[in-house]
């Protein structure tokens, strides 16, 4: 699917975070606690560099103008904003020992989803509703 270009950069980190949520719930099944724990700690040590920062880039770039819109497109800002705070959550509980397979597999659940519901509802809504700047905001911040 052709992405407008300010959306390129996202579209490529959320095809990282689809590979990233799938070894998530492959390793979650597999119910080895060492696993999970390791996969948990990896997580950590890179979610303020690489999630938190791509949260904070949508957040700033899309759901600010998304939360002064009406519709669908405002309700879709609003519970991916959410969404991301839930991740914030379980990245603290990994951080602070909780590293159950259970958690790394709602990580993992989680992360596709929401991902799926950007590419696959935001992103067009994007495209469409955006005007011309708007949209260049998203490539500036990203």
């Amino acid at each position: 699917m052709k992405r407008h270009e300010q959306l390129v950069k996202l579209s490529r980190e959320h095809h990282q975070s689809l590979r990233l949520a799938k070894k998530c719930m492959d390793i979650a099944a597999v119910q080895d606690g060492d696993r999970c724990k390791a996969q948990c700690e990896e997580i950590v040590a890179i979610f303020d560099q690489e999630w938190d920062r791509h949260f904070r880039n949508e957040e700033a770039a899309i759901f600010s103008i998304t939360a002064r819109m009406n519709g669908r497109i405002h309700e879709l800002g609003r519970q991916l904003a959410a969404e991301h705070d839930r991740m914030r959550e379980l990245a603290k509980l990994m951080a602070g020992g909780q590293t159950s397979c259970d958690l790394l597999k709602e990580f993992g659940i989680l992360l596709r989803d929401h991902t799926r519901l950007e590419e696959r509802e935001l992103f067009p809504m994007l495209e469409q509703q955006f005007t011309t700047e708007q949209m260049e905001q998203i490539g500036t911040m990203t």
